[in-house]
């Protein structure tokens, strides 16, 4: 019995197995050619073909698009109206986001233990992303670490190497700039 998701259609099939092969390649040759490969498949009106994502009215919302077992992860994803997602990891591995719709603000950031527990938090690179832009958490330059900012309605499509049912955030303490790490469930 297969555990895969049935595909939406065959152009994120098609898109979906140049990820995987890149993947099998190197975690290096994921977000080197990743995002472009999957800007390509959107560039294509039929990709969107049954793919959806919810409404998001307070909260981000994530709608899987496809995936395989021991495969990277596809999701939708729609941010709403000046929405600040907390700076969070992506468990040492390189993800990226291609933005569909809207503007999204990107904050790179490195944690440093401060005390037992605390940490503070260093901004060390931003991007807006536009329709069409890709955003990349590359552990290589030691920053896995990124805030997410939306100032409007956006959407956008995220890949992951895996899929992870959980995240960790960092949530700012009651001593001004330091954070405690914290394990938050993913829909």
């Amino acid at each position: 019995m297969s555990t895969s998701v049935v595909p939406p259609n065959e152009r994120v099939r098609s898109v979906y197995r140049q990820l995987s092969d890149l993947l099998a390649e190197s975690d290096d040759a994921f977000i080197e050619r990743g995002p472009e490969a999957l800007r390509a498949a959107t560039g294509d009106d039929a990709f969107f073909e049954n793919v959806e994502t919810e409404r998001a009215d307070g909260e981000y919302t994530r709608r899987l698009v496809y995936r395989e077992p021991d495969g990277p992860v596809v999701r939708y994803m729609e941010w709403p109206p000046e929405y600040s997602l907390m700076p969070h990891e992506h468990h040492g591995r390189p993800c990226f986001e291609l933005l569909v719709d809207g503007c999204l603000f990107l904050a790179d950031m490195r944690a440093e233990q401060v005390d037992e527990g605390e940490y503070a938090l260093e901004t060390v690179g931003t991007n807006v992303c536009e329709p069409g832009d890709a955003g990349v958490v590359d552990p290589r330059t030691g920053t896995d670490i990124h805030a997410v900012y939306s100032p409007v309605r956006s959407r956008s499509l995220h890949v992951y190497p895996d899929d992870n049912h959980f995240g960790i955030g960092y949530v700012r303490t009651g001593d001004g700039d330091r954070y405690a790490r914290s394990r938050f469930e993913l829909d």
